[in-house]
């Protein structure tokens, strides 16, 4: 029985404790990105690469797009920039910083100038930084003379640039993710192989926290966002609610979670600090593989848990229900009986 009851409500236990924990890791991952706004850094960082020379000096026009009529509101407040800027609106911007560059602070602030040949001359001649005025005369000599498709083209020029920001963004939370993994599992003492061997010697926990489990699956595994009109202290208060009811139900489930002093009692009790290098080294291992398992996110241990539990609904009606002998063909006891075959084999090697 391979895939008996135990050894399953083991793997469903293990795995639905890593969904909870890395509930608690994202939950505690979205607190400091949004304490940080590291988001909106990296945007601010794209957005320098994409205007301002990549050498030093030159003028910073990223500071000049920040402060334009169109971005200025996007900011969540006055003072935390926004994490995302529309390609649309940050091209349109750049046009406009553009014509009233050509405009040199005679009459009336230009909106947008509708003859490319214009445009590009005032590029040619207005933009101060090298790299950005090479780019746009390039994306603008593509167009052929269309205007829409030169906006497109520094459209698409804007999105190429957050596709690596995103990309140096999603590093970022991977190595944040691993690292918080660590601390939630050394703070929580979620130590695997203890967690494994109290599922594995405790029938009516394991049972429990499988049947906790099932009734998670109908949740989804992550939490409502929160609204992005909301206020910073609003999201503050969100994510802390949230690290707490992620808290919650680990703590809740029963298991041997948590630390508790050396005070000459329960010498067995896992939660109790290692006394021994020995003690230290398999709990360090323990933390070590909880770390890893969590920092894979809750949406993976999500889905692992959905098939373990269709594992245990297609075994579990087998489990209940033994071998019954063949009512055509008794269980035998004793000499096998003999078979009209067998008698007749029997009398022809007599005779």
């Amino acid at each position: 029985m391979l895939l008996g009851s135990g050894v399953l409500e083991v793997a469903i236990g293990l795995v639905f404790v890593y969904l909870l924990l890395s509930l608690l890791c994202s939950a505690a991952g979205e607190y400091i990105e949004a304490k940080f706004n590291n988001r909106a850094k990296y945007l601010r960082r794209g957005i320098e690469l994409l205007l301002n020379e990549t050498k030093g000096g030159g003028v910073d026009l990223a500071s000049q797009l920040y402060e334009h009529g169109l971005v200025r509101p996007l900011y969540r407040t006055n003072t935390k920039l926004p994490s995302y800027i529309p390609s649309r609106t940050f091209a349109l911007a750049l046009w406009n910083m553009a014509a009233n560059a050509g405009a040199d602070g005679q009459g009336s602030p230009v909106g947008v100038i509708n003859d490319l040949g214009r445009v590009r001359e005032i590029v040619a001649k207005t933009v101060p930084n090298a790299e950005l005025r090479t780019a746009l005369l390039t994306l603008i000599d593509e167009a052929d003379g269309d205007l829409n498709r030169a906006r497109q083209n520094v459209e698409e020029w804007y999105e190429a640039m957050m596709d690596r920001v995103s990309g140096w963004y999603k590093r970022r939370v991977t190595v944040l993710m691993l690292g918080l993994g660590f601390v939630v599992a050394a703070a929580t003492n979620a130590d695997t192989i203890s967690l494994a061997r109290s599922l594995a010697n405790d029938g009516a926990l394991r049972r429990s926290v499988a049947a906790v489990a099932e009734q998670r699956l109908t949740i989804s595994p992550g939490a409502q966002p929160v609204d992005a009109g909301a206020t910073a202290e609003e999201r503050d208060r969100a994510a802390t609610a949230r690290l707490r009811a992620a808290y919650g139900e680990v703590a809740a489930l029963g298991l041997p979670i948590g630390w508790v002093r050396n005070d000459g009692g329960n010498d067995a009790d896992p939660r109790r600090v290692p006394s021994s290098p020995a003690d230290w080294l398999l709990k360090l291992c323990g933390l070590l593989l909880t770390g890893f398992a969590i920092s894979q996110g809750s949406p993976f241990w999500f889905d692992l848990l959905n098939r373990f539990m269709v594992i245990r609904s297609t075994v579990k009606p087998t489990e209940k229900s033994k071998d019954q002998p063949s009512k055509e063909r008794p269980a035998p006891q004793g000499r096998l009986p003999e078979r009209d075959g067998d008698k007749d084999s029997g009398a022809d090697s007599k005779g």
